[in-house]
C-alpha cells in the first residue's frame, strides 16, 4: 500500500536569501520572477545545452520560451550552488518520463514547475515533485474532473464555494505526486484521492514507495502550489531567486 498525506497550508512568506545546504530532511522552495528586468536572457542562454536550447525553441509562444530558459538556467546555476561547482560542470540527466534529474551520487533531488509570471524549483535529500497552475476556468468541464478526479474530490468541488481554486487544489496534488513518482498522465487519477490528511491506495505502477508528503498553498491569492517529497516536509524553506 501507499499512502499519501495531503494538508493545506497557510500562504508562505518568502524570504531573499542565499544558497545554504540542506539541513536533515528540509526541502527548499525557490520562485523567479520571469519578468525579464531582472535577468539577462542571453547570459542565462549560456548555461544551457544544444539540447536544452533546441528544446526551448520548440516552444511556439515567447512566454513559454522564456519561463523553459529561466528555469532551466536558474535550476543549473542553484544546483551549481548547492554542489559547489561551476555551473559548467551541472549535467542534467534526463530520467523516466523526460523528468530532468542529477547523479544520484550527490543525493541532491530537484523539480521544476511554471505558470504564469512564475517559476518555483524544489530542491530536497529525497524524490520530489513541484507544481503550480495559475487558477482561471477556462478549460475546467465535467469530463476532465471524470477523467482526473476521485468522485469524492468532485463533491468537494461542486459543494465548495471557490469550486475553481478546490479544483486547482486537487489538479496541483496529483500533478506534484505524478511528477515526485515520475509518473505521466495516468489512467489511475480517478481511482484515487488527495484529500486532506492520508488516504491508502494500492497501485503498483505509480508508486514504489510506501509513504509520501504533500503540501498545498496559495500564492498571491490567484496560484495554487502543490508541493510532494518521499520525505517528511516538516521544514519547507521558501526562497525568492
Amino acid at each position: 500500500m501507499t499512502s499519501i498525506n495531503c494538508e493545506q497550508i497557510a500562504p508562505p512568506v518568502w524570504a531573499s536569501n542565499t544558497v545554504q545546504n540542506l539541513q536533515g530532511q528540509e526541502v527548499h522552495l525557490w520562485r523567479i520572477n520571469i519578468d525579464l528586468s531582472f535577468h539577462n536572457l542571453s547570459a542565462l542562454q549560456e548555461f544551457l545545452s544544444p539540447e536544452e536550447l533546441q528544446k526551448a525553441s520548440n516552444y511556439l509562444r515567447e512566454q513559454d520560451r522564456t519561463r523553459f530558459i529561466i528555469g532551466h538556467a536558474c535550476a543549473k546555476d542553484l544546483i551549481a550552488r548547492y554542489l559547489n561547482i561551476e555551473v559548467a560542470q551541472v549535467s542534467l540527466n534526463i530520467g523516466t518520463n523526460g523528468k530532468p534529474c542529477i547523479s544520484p551520487v550527490h543525493k541532491l533531488y530537484f523539480n521544476i514547475s511554471h505558470s504564469g509570471d512564475w517559476v518555483l524549483i524544489a530542491f530536497g535529500p529525497e524524490e520530489l515533485g513541484v507544481d503550480i497552475e495559475k487558477i482561471t476556468g477556462d478549460f475546467i468541464t465535467d469530463i476532465l474532473m471524470e477523467q482526473c478526479f476521485h468522485r469524492q474530490e468532485i463533491k468537494v468541488i461542486k459543494e465548495s464555494g471557490d469550486s475553481t481554486t478546490d479544483f486547482f487544489k486537487f489538479w496541483t496534488r496529483k500533478e506534484a505526486f505524478l511528477k515526485a513518482t515520475s509518473n505521466g498522465m495516468v489512467d489511475e487519477l480517478n481511482q484515487f484521492t488527495c484529500m486532506e490528511e492520508a488516504q491508502e491506495f494500492e497501485f503498483p505502477s505509480l508508486s514504489i514507495k510506501e509513504h509520501w508528503d504533500l503540501k498545498s498553498f496559495l500564492m498571491d491569492q490567484i496560484y495554487a502550489v502543490s508541493l510532494c517529497a518521499a520525505n517528511p516536509l516538516n521544514t519547507i524553506r521558501f526562497l525568492n531567486y
